[in-house]
This record gives structure tokens, sequence and C-alpha cells, in this order.
């Protein structure tokens, strides 16, 4: 079970749930995150590896977001899901946090835990969003942004990480957390003239997420979409095109999730680059 993740400073559990929150936890979708509500009431993740994963998340990003934080800061979560690392956030010393994400019941939901744990709107703020309509004109730029679990599930990653690096401050943390290809090997393909094949280290894979897919997973799963997943070189070359910088891998320790250990999913973190 995580650790208690709201206030600065605050180590008291709610003695009470809402009935709207009430309402979720007996509906037929699970949660993504498993939460300690009170001492009384764990929610468990809807997956059983789940608290695995984040709990790996968590542990390579710390160190980073503290640093970058030391001094306050603001806050940019991209497909939030429940808020989970919003809340992390606001622990690890961010003055504020934006938490975005295109589904209606984890916006729901993320509204409903940030009022269960007392959380002032002010401090987190909810906002249902696609990335992509996502506008640093109007929403401003921030000191951290998080993109976790995200763009392997678009069509459009590459865009996805240049909406996420014109959120960024000039100098601000960029962290990244995505599946990857097992794909170390070059790409043959051919380019524009008969017999010219170039060899590309960065590649991407195609998957359609099938629409049954949606019915079993409905937090993170669209039907009918193709997600693109890349491989580690591709993932990197993407962040260096979105204008991220100085990016680095964040090696797992061997008692992290074995997804991990075994590089099918990184995390990595980089610098913004250029001006605002």
């Amino acid at each position: 079970m995580p650790r208690l993740p709201w206030r600065k400073g605050k180590q008291d559990r709610p003695t009470q749930i809402s009935e709207a929150l009430q309402a979720e936890l007996d509906g037929d979708v699970g949660f993504m995150y498993p939460w300690a509500l009170t001492d009384q009431v764990q929610v468990e993740a809807m997956h059983p590896e789940l608290p695995s994963v984040h709990a790996t998340r968590e542990a390579l990003i710390e160190p980073l977001m503290r640093e970058a934080l030391a001094s306050g800061g603001r806050v940019v979560d991209l497909g939030a899901h429940e808020g989970y690392f919003s809340h992390r956030a606001l622990a690890w010393g961010a003055d504020s946090v934006l938490a975005l994400d295109v589904r209606e019941i984890d916006t729901r939901r993320a509204e409903l835990l940030r009022d269960h744990f007392s959380i002032s709107p002010e401090a987190l703020q909810v906002r249902t969003a696609s990335v992509y309509d996502v506008d640093p004109a109007e929403i401003g730029q921030f000191d951290v942004v998080l993109v976790l679990g995200l763009i392997y599930h678009l069509e459009n990653p590459i865009g996805a990480l240049r909406v996420a690096a014109s959120l960024a401050k000039p100098g601000a943390l960029v962290v990244v957390e995505s599946q990857l290809t097992r794909q170390a090997e070059p790409i043959e393909h051919g380019w524009g003239v008969t017999g010219w094949v170039l060899h590309e280290p960065a590649s991407w894979a195609a998957r359609l997420e099938p629409a049954e897919e949606q019915e079993h997973t409905p937090l993170s799963a669209f039907g009918g979409v193709i997600s693109l997943v890349p491989n580690q070189a591709a993932l990197l070359q993407a962040l260096q095109v979105a204008g991220v910088d100085d990016v680095k891998i964040l090696k797992a320790e061997p008692d992290h999730n074995p997804q991990y250990v075994a590089v099918d999913r990184v995390v990595v973190a980089g610098r913004k680059t250029g001006a605002a």
C-alpha cells in the first residue's frame, strides 16, 4: 500500500468516505492505483501487478522530483488518471499541480480523491482534456512535466511529447515513462530511389487496440486506436526533436518491477531546452 499521498506534513488519514466516492468504489470499474482511504478502507488496484509498477515509477522519479521542487514550483501531470502522482508531487514539494486526463471517469475520481484528502482545488486542479488540446498560452508553463504511462497508447506520441515540452519552462524537468519494444537491431527501409536502403536504429511498433480490450481495461485502452510503442532509440530521438535535452534513462534496481528490470518499460528524464 502506498505512503500517505496528500498534504505536506499531514499524517492522519481521513475517517469518513463521501457518498460520491463510495459510489465509485461500488461501481463496476476498478481503480488504477491502490489507495489507503481510511485506516479501514484500502482500495486495491484493478490488476495485481499495478502496485509494483507504480512503486517502481515512484522510486525512480522521487529523487529527481524532490530536487526539482526544492524551492517549490508548478507541476503538470499529463494522463494523470486518478491523480496519484499529482498527490505525490505535492508531497515532494510542488506548490500546485494541474492534473489532466481525457477520461471523465478519471477526472471525476481525481476530484473526489482530492476532496477526500482535503487538498484544495488551488493546490490540485483537475481538468478533463486531451493532451493535444492543451495550450501553454492558456495554462502557462511548469517546473516539472510528468508524462507517465501515456505515449504508448497514442497514435501521435511525438506530437504529445512536443506538447509536453511546450508546457515546460526552459530548464524544467520532463519525466516520461513508456513501454518499449525489444527491437535493438536497425530497421531497413527503402527511401525514394531503387536499391537505396537505409538502416534506422529508431523504430515504432504499431499495435491495434481491439474494441474488446477497452471493455477489459477501460482506464487505459481505446478500442480502434493504433498505439505506437517505441524502442529505446525511438523514445530518445522523439524527446530530442520535441526539445528535451540531457535525457537520462533511470536505471531500475533488481528488486523493482520486472518489466523495468527487463527494460520492457523505462522511465527517462531530461530538461527542456531553448527559449520559453
